[in-house]
């Protein structure tokens, strides 16, 4: 079965095969001008996607984020199954028409992977890298979403998709990352005629902005109500925790810094961000000086070299490091003893063990993120509670013994 086609051929398919207006509970007595999406989802954090609602169809617009063209836009024609397609002119010519609900996902994304399964759409999973196939041997959060998945089969790589299996398996839609210019996974899929889907979490200027892309991905399942409860309950604990910690700090001086230790990782001595970014506005939220923001307003941060790492680090309260080769390099370089911070561990490393799954989860549940944060920086606010993805060095060494 045909499940997408771009333009207006989709009209012609959807008419030609009476069977789709019965598959997946479809109406089949479609009424013009009836609303046939009682629950909705809203952009309210998001910097590059929107989305609209016109009774029997959805128009999702998503910023091109691998165009070097400001304002360049993807438009998204989400139809109820057994009903009809708009005409595709105006604002809507050559967009891309999926029928929804979809039953059959490919996903080459790995927080796409987590939004999915926040939403409960995993069982849709025909299709995924063979990375994350790799993964699920040793990480128990892959292992649990890809058994829960459709059988899925490796496509190979995000970039460099195996194209003969990516046909066979049908997918409605093809839910890969957009990370920015420079990019061009989703540009080459969709140039090829598959209905690649610009998932841009990464790129939002606010966590809660990379975690309202759940909402977007709902809207392919027609599981808006699910997306609205999850991300109204991470919206409301993120906020709780960072406003308990800027409590805490209100009347006192505290610093802390987010940072990329070593070479293996590509992070030089040092490479921390500043207050543009996601994590550097989480410290930010938290009521805490990050002295590695100034002249730093890159989206993803800046490398620091020895000298001007140990300037800025001094006087550091608390690190928050986040690469998974970086407990080698701090414990392979002497220069970090030099570091207040470092040397006396004060900071939370990335848990190793938990690595793969806090990849593709952390840009999704930012509250999780907060959360550890908050437990490295306060531990007396949660007595007995050990971060996930972010732990103290003492913790990790009993928990690897």
């Amino acid at each position: 079965m045909i499940r997408f086609i771009l333009g207006t051929t989709t009209f012609a398919l959807l008419l030609a095969n009476p069977s789709l207006a019965h598959a997946n509970n479809c109406p089949s007595d479609f009424k013009q001008g009836q609303d046939y999406f009682p629950d909705k989802v809203a952009s309210e954090h998001s910097a590059f996607w929107d989305i609209a609602y016109h009774g029997h169809y959805k128009v999702v617009t998503v910023a091109d984020t691998e165009s070097p063209t400001a304002r360049a836009e993807l438009k998204y024609v989400l139809v109820q199954c057994g009903t009809l397609v708009p005409e595709l002119s105006g604002d809507l010519a050559g967009a891309l028409v999926v029928e929804v609900p979809i039953d059959r996902a490919i996903v080459t994304h790995r927080n796409a992977l987590a939004m999915l399964d926040e939403i409960g759409a995993a069982p849709s999973i025909v299709g995924v890298t063979k990375n994350f196939l790799g993964f699920a041997e040793t990480d128990a959060w892959y292992a649990s979403v890809l058994d829960r998945a459709a059988d899925p089969q490796s496509i190979g790589a995000e970039t460099d998709l195996d194209y003969e299996m990516t046909l066979a398996l049908e997918p409605d839609v093809i839910f890969m990352a957009g990370y920015g210019p420079g990019y061009q996974e989703v540009t080459t899929v969709s140039g090829r005629g598959l209905p690649a889907i610009m998932i841009s979490n990464r790129t939002e200027p606010t966590p809660l902005g990379s975690s309202e892309w759940l909402k977007l991905v709902s809207t392919f399942y027609n599981k808006e109500a699910e997306a609205n409860q999850a991300f109204n309950k991470i919206e409301a604990d993120y906020t709780d925790i960072a406003r308990q910690v800027a409590d805490q700090f209100a009347d006192r001086d505290f610093s802390a810094a987010y940072a990329c230790l070593g070479d293996d990782g590509g992070c030089g001595f040092m490479y921390a961000h500043g207050d543009k970014s996601l994590n550097g506005q989480i410290l930010e939220l938290m009521g805490v000086d990050n002295p590695f923001a100034r002249s730093n307003d890159r989206p993803n941060g800046m490398d620091f070299d020895y000298e001007t790492a140990l300037e800025r680090s001094q006087d550091v309260d608390f690190f928050v490091i986040y690469y998974i080769d970086s407990p080698e390099a701090l414990a392979s370089d002497e220069r970090y003893r030099n570091v207040p911070a470092l040397a006396e561990g004060r900071y939370a490393i990335s848990t190793v063990p938990n690595y793969h799954e806090c990849n593709a989860i952390t840009y999704v549940r930012v509250d999780r993120l907060v959360r550890d944060y908050a437990i490295g920086m306060l531990p007396q606010l949660f007595p007995g509670e050990d971060g996930v993805c972010f732990q103290a060095p003492t913790t990790q060494e009993a928990t690897a013994n």
